[in-house]
């Protein structure tokens, strides 16, 4: 397994993640728990975003190096 493979899906769970929490808030009975869950959700949107960056610098150093190799 790639390690692109791995920032994959390790997105998709985040992203899965960020789901849950937002589902969960709104099945939440007090505002305290709806809010919390709500900052969860941020939290790993968060995650997912860092983690696509990542992702889009590997691609980018790999094109440059094959651009290099050309």
């Amino acid at each position: 397994m790639s390690v692109e493979d791995i920032l994959e899906i390790a997105i998709a769970d985040e992203l899965a993640a960020r789901d849950y929490y937002r589902n969960a808030a709104d099945l939440a009975g007090d505002l305290h728990t709806r809010r919390l869950l709500l900052d969860l959700s941020v939290m790993e949107q968060g995650h997912a975003d860092t983690l696509r960056h990542e992702l889009d610098e590997l691609h980018l150093q790999r094109d440059l190096e094959a651009g290099l190799a050309d």
